[in-house]
């Protein structure tokens, strides 16, 4: 059984080589086991050294971007080569050492117990820190929403640890290159995969910077609100249509008992808004039922 671990890295040239090193000598515990572990780093256009640090401190492969792409893009390259080069499993690993490489085995195990197709790494039990504020805000965030979507009992949405199997690793699909565990997450539940979740160390961050920032939200929201429209469009235009009819509904009233009231020389006087409103409304609801069925007919199809 084949296992190869994936390793995004932008301009981690400080730290790499540990992170190889520190991958590769888990590689006896697998052998044990019947496993062969590889390790392949993912150069997301790197402009210091890390692909040379990569390749001296052993790492099996090294795949590389000629620019900078995004972590998201980083993965799915990594998870691509690793479906082509016949993973059993494939696992991705922060390139920062942030998170532990004994806690491998137990990542996978639900897999190789045939109980889930994806693993997160659960860190908030583990975690040797204080995540900052504005970290902590975010991933509750967006583990709502996740946990929203797929319905699943998710308790950490933004690990840089999770594990699939081959299952997944065939019919895997991440148009986005930014956010990646919400996308692999809505991916697989789309497809019907199983969930798991497994306790994992959290280190501070001791070199490099992470890719998570004030900007961050600029660049995913709008992939994030893809993903929302693509899993659950009737609860994204449904309210919006509503909104717009409950709107065009009170203007009417309004005017209409001023009118009532002899406060209006006119019954309505901002006709076009009203219909406006009201049409947009209708328009929005039937778009949104439209979209559901499509979803629900595909999702069909996929099952």
């Amino acid at each position: 059984m084949k296992v190869i671990v994936i390793i995004p890295a932008f301009n981690e040239g400080e730290i790499i080589a540990r992170t190889v090193t520190a991958l590769a000598e888990m590689k006896p515990l697998f052998r044990e086991a019947g496993r062969e572990l590889r390790v392949y780093v993912v150069d997301d256009g790197s402009r210091d050294d890390t692909r040379q640090q990569a390749e001296a401190a052993g790492a099996d492969r090294v795949l590389r971007h000629r620019v900078n792409r995004g972590l998201g893009a980083a993965v799915r390259t990594g998870l691509n080569g690793a479906r082509a080069d016949g993973a059993a499993i494939a696992i991705k690993f922060d390139a920062d050492l942030q998170h532990d490489p004994h806690d491998l085995p137990a990542l996978i195990q639900p897999l190789l117990d045939d109980e889930a197709d994806v693993v997160y790494g659960q860190r908030f039990d583990r975690i040797e820190y204080r995540m900052p504020l504005i970290r902590r805000w975010g991933n509750r965030v967006f583990t709502g929403l996740v946990s929203w979507l797929t319905g699943w009992p998710v308790k950490d949405g933004q690990p840089g640890i999770f594990a699939v199997n081959r299952s997944y690793l065939e019919v895997f699909y991440l148009p986005g290159d930014y956010n990646y565990t919400q996308q692999v997450l809505v991916d697989a539940y789309r497809k019907g995969m199983r969930f798991a979740h497994v306790p994992v160390s959290f280190r501070r961050r001791t070199t490099g910077r992470s890719f998570i920032s004030l900007k961050y939200p600029v660049k995913v929201l709008p992939q994030i609100f893809m993903v929302l429209v693509a899993v659950r469009p009737l609860k994204i235009f449904g309210p919006l249509g509503l909104l717009f009819l409950v709107a065009g509904l009170g203007l009417f009233c309004w005017e209409f008992m001023q009118w009532l009231l002899e406060e209006s020389a006119k019954p309505i006087r901002h006709v076009n808004l009203v219909l406006g409103l009201f049409l947009f409304g209708i328009q929005t609801l039937f778009f949104g039922v439209l979209a559901h069925l499509i979803v629900e007919f595909k999702g069909r199809d996929q099952g």
